[in-house]
């Protein structure tokens, strides 16, 4: 492991370590018998610059005598430091802790774009932004938030050569795994017994209230958590797939905003679960459309959620009758999908075989999406809550500490 040079690994080794340099310096010169006045001419040191250092008292330490002094004591450079700073006095540390609050944020996040997005309320108040991240992600402290990142590098963002320099990515990535690892679905994930449940999946999301969160609790139940997340700006995926605990656990978003578009996320979403589980997990977590895995094909997840709903024959049957709102209706109801289906399936077979562009065509069919998925408290931006928060409303949402019988 490389060494921490942070100020926040001074600022915390401070706490901890118990060194008085007056006394280290002292033994040093009765165990070598010399006077100050001979440490100092074998140092090459003034005695007004290093006495300074061993009171704690100095303000602007000149760093080739404090090189020179943790040579002379035999100390770790780092234990010098650390001892250094705690005899600081108390305003000098908290410019320390603003600077380190600084480096912080500007390691790990976008400012700007969260601030565009309404995260935090302005880009100039250090104390508001770090105290935001830390208790958004459920954080007493940088450190722990540090270690946590840490780790999470190593488990997840390691596992691959993947480079995200994209800092507003990350941060909804890892929003989304810190929800996953809160809520820590007990439930057992068999593959089998998901492919017996997803045909049933269909009527509901003629249920535009309730026919997702039905879904969702029943995946919940069979081993696969899903979440829902708000679009960060930037950010281009409707969703991804996380392997957390070992477990398949599926994050949508509200790219595009429209009510069948999410279900097709979800559809999409579940094939990558049935047939590229492994290589997400050799991976970590795959976003929807970005082809950093080698063996995952996009092309066949997006054929099975399309045509789980809509597909090409019924295309070519309702084309002719698509103003028609009446059979179109009929025809929803006859297939057991929501009318906005056939409508965004028109819009896309027409696209993809062009036949037209329909994209802004049908908009009043499209019901709000925000009826759909408010009772899976999504993660969103603006609010004040937590994604321990939100973990918890999940898990009385989802009974997690029913027995399974009883979820049913």
């Amino acid at each position: 492991m490389t060494k921490n040079n942070s100020i926040n690994h001074y600022l915390v080794k401070s706490h901890e370590i118990d060194i008085s340099l007056r006394d280290l310096f002292d033994e040093r010169l009765t165990l070598l018998k010399l006077s100050d006045h001979q440490a100092c001419k074998l140092l090459d040191v003034d005695k007004n610059s290093l006495n300074p250092l061993l009171d704690g008292t100095v303000k602007q330490p000149n760093m080739i005598t404090v090189v020179k002094l943790a040579g002379f004591l035999e100390l770790d450079i780092d234990d010098l430091l650390a001892s250094m700073i705690k005899n600081l006095p108390v305003e000098s540390i908290k410019k320390l802790d603003k600077v380190n609050k600084l480096s912080f944020i500007t390691k790990h996040f976008d400012i700007d774009k969260l601030n565009k997005v309404g995260f935090i309320e302005n880009k100039t108040d250090t104390d508001h932004i770090a105290d935001r991240i830390l208790d958004f992600f459920g954080f007493d402290s940088i450190q722990e938030y540090e270690e946590y990142d840490e780790n999470l590098n190593a488990v997840v963002f390691s596992k691959t050569k993947r480079k995200f320099s994209d800092r507003i990515r990350n941060f909804a990535i890892k929003s989304a795994y810190r929800l996953f690892e809160l809520i820590d679905n007990p439930n057992e994930y068999n593959r089998e017994e998901l492919k017996e449940i997803i045909p049933k999946i269909k009527p509901y999301c003629q249920d535009v209230d309730n026919g997702l969160y039905i879904v969702c609790r029943t995946l919940f139940n069979y081993g696969v958590t899903v979440v829902f997340q708000q679009h960060l700006t930037n950010t281009q995926y409707r969703g991804a797939t996380f392997n957390c605990n070992n477990k398949p656990c599926i994050v949508l978003t509200d790219l595009n905003k429209k009510y069948p578009t999410i279900w097709f996320a979800l559809l999409h979403e579940l094939h990558h679960v049935l047939f590229d589980f492994e290589e997400i997990s050799k991976a970590g977590f795959h976003l929807t459309n970005e082809p950093e895995i080698q063996f995952i094909n996009e092309a066949d997840a997006d054929n099975f959620a399309q045509d789980f709903f809509f597909d090409e024959a019924q295309y070519r049957f309702i084309t002719p009758h698509i103003h028609d709102e009446h059979l179109v209706k009929m025809q929803a109801k006859k297939w057991q999908i929501h009318p906005s289906f056939i409508y965004r399936g028109f819009q896309y077979f027409s696209s993809s075989l062009n036949d037209g562009e329909y994209w802004g065509a049908f908009q009043k069919h499209f019901p709000p999406i925000d009826r759909s998925v408010s009772k899976l408290k999504p993660i969103t931006w603006k609010e004040d809550k937590t994604i321990p928060e939100i973990a918890d409303m999940l898990k009385n949402i989802f009974d997690i500490n029913k027995p399974y019988e009883e979820r049913n």
